[in-house]
């Protein structure tokens, strides 16, 4: 039974270590975001540290505009990690083609 309380405060902490550090990776603005949504508390008090990504993913796609333009948000967050820019002298068809191929590459490595 020791060992077993053991595993759980262990395992207890490692949830907190994760969620504060979740938590510290954001800026300000994204934590008061973060904190003002009505999923916060409980995800605050369980450490649910998915829950957490998954209220961040969805303010980085949404902006905080309540899924207004949802689509074009995910696509520019999309082309911001991967640091794509259309070129001066390109085509738009060719940005569009290397847009895809890129997204392609992204899709399979997750």
């Amino acid at each position: 039974m020791d060992k077993l309380m053991k595993k759980k405060r262990i395992l207890r902490g490692n949830l907190y270590n994760m969620f504060a550090i979740l938590m510290s990776l954001c800026d300000s603005d994204t934590k008061n975001q973060v904190k003002a949504t009505t999923e916060y508390a409980a995800l605050e008090i369980s450490l649910d540290t998915l829950g957490l990504l998954s209220i961040i993913k969805r303010l980085v796609h949404t902006r905080g505009t309540n899924n207004l333009n949802m689509r074009h948000n995910k696509e520019m967050a999309h082309m911001n990690l991967m640091t794509l820019y259309q070129e001066r002298l390109q085509d738009i068809q060719e940005f569009k083609d290397q847009y895809t191929a890129m997204r392609k590459v992204f899709d399979e490595l997750g």
